[in-house]
This record gives C-alpha cells, sequence and structure tokens, in this order.
C-alpha cells in the first residue's frame, strides 16, 4: 500500500469522524449557573454535536475538573437523554440519573465520601427545620457572630452544602461558593451547631440528603 493512499485513507477517516463528532459551542457559567462571562464563570459548558439529533455535553469547574457529563436529544431547548453522571470536585461520583426525553427514570446519588444520599428535590417527603425555614434563617442570623476588623465589609452570597443525616443532625458542611475566609468559617460553625431536623423520608425510610442554601453577606 502506497503512502498516498495512506494518506487518502487517513484524511478520509479524520473527515467522517469531524462530521459526525463538532464542537458547537463553550458557554460560561457563575455559582448559581446563570450564564455570565469567562472572567466571572465558576464552571463552563462544551457541547458536541454527535450526529443528528444527539448531543455530547461536559461541565467543567473552571479549574478544569469534570462536573457533569451526558447526552442531549435536543439543544433548544436542552432535553436530556441517557445517563448523566455529575462529579464533586475531588472526582468522586456524586450523581448518576437515566433520563429518557426529559424524563427522569432511575437515579442515585452519594456524598464526598462515598455514603449514599438521597439529593434535594428528588425525595418523598423533604428534610424539615422545626418551625420552617423562617426559623431556620433566624437561627442563623441570631447566632452569626460577625467578625471585628473586616473593614469594609465583604458583600456577596456565601453558599453552602451539607447534609441532613437520617437522624435529622448537620453533617459534611463545607462551602460551595467563597465571600472571604474568615466568614466562611463562621457560617460553617454555625450550621454545625444548629438543632436536629426531620429527617427526609424515602419510602417510608429515614434517608441522608443534600441541602444547598446561600447566605447573604451586606
Amino acid at each position: 500500500m502506497n503512502l498516498r493512499f495512506i494518506i487518502f485513507l487517513v484524511t478520509l477517516l479524520t473527515f467522517s469522524l469531524q462530521s459526525y463528532s463538532q464542537k458547537l459551542d463553550t458557554l460560561f457559567y457563575d455559582v448559581n449557573w446563570k450564564e455570565t462571562s469567562k472572567a466571572n464563570s465558576s464552571f463552563y459548558r462544551i457541547l458536541t454535536k454527535i450526529e443528528e439529533g444527539k448531543f455530547s455535553v461536559t461541565d467543567y469547574f473552571n479549574t478544569g475538573e469534570v462536573q457533569m457529563t451526558g447526552t442531549l436529544k435536543s439543544i433548544a431547548p436542552n432535553v436530556n437523554d441517557g445517563e448523566f453522571i455529575w462529579f464533586y470536585k475531588n472526582g468522586m461520583t456524586q450523581t448518576i440519573t437515566s433520563y429518557e426525553s426529559g424524563k427522569v427514570i432511575t437515579s442515585k446519588s452519594w456524598d464526598e465520601k462515598g455514603k449514599d444520599i438521597v439529593l434535594n428535590g428528588i425525595i418523598d417527603i423533604q428534610p424539615e427545620y422545626r418551625g420552617g425555614m423562617q426559623n431556620f434563617y433566624q437561627y442563623i442570623a441570631s447566632h452569626f457572630i460577625y467578625p471585628k476588623g473586616l473593614n469594609p465589609r465583604p458583600k456577596g452570597t456565601i453558599n453552602l452544602s451539607f447534609v441532613i443525616d437520617n437522624d435529622g443532625s448537620i453533617n459534611d458542611v463545607y462551602v460551595v461558593n467563597s465571600v472571604h475566609p474568615i466568614l466562611d468559617a463562621e457560617a460553617v460553625r454555625v450550621l454545625k451547631t444548629m438543632p436536629k431536623w426531620k429527617p427526609g423520608m424515602q419510602k417510608g425510610k429515614a434517608v441522608r440528603v443534600k441541602y444547598n442554601i446561600p447566605l447573604s453577606m451586606k
């Protein structure tokens, strides 16, 4: 087989692969998954057309780690189809969800240490802070001690993640979006001191549920 023919075959194969896998766009998102500029992003997304009616989507933390992979059957609007896998920044699997034309078929989640959890929003009975969320935020406001010496006051929103265990206790508290290390630490401290919640229930059984909350610093 002569060299020219080999080059022809390689070129043909490359062209064929490009025609079936075509990068469409790179989108940038802030911590709340609102589209933004690259400079202000916490995540970015790469869309690739695999074939007609099938698209690959991969989300990344802005530091380069994969945050989610999946496939879409439509991008206007987005229609999830097939298996989606979300990851923590440390590389551990967070959630695996199977979709069929946008409908959730199965879903399973883990915490950052690999223990089973249920994500808030896909559970039979939600966890409940005794007295409701208004009391929850009142507890935080009354126990949050604003550190002295921070002048001017940092402003923004601390996004916190935590797990409400099957006995209602708060565990695995960590900061998703930071405002200032000292304020972050105080927010974590207050959450860890909070009274037990009523645990979430799935199929009649108390389960561990992951929650995310925003705390506004003004």
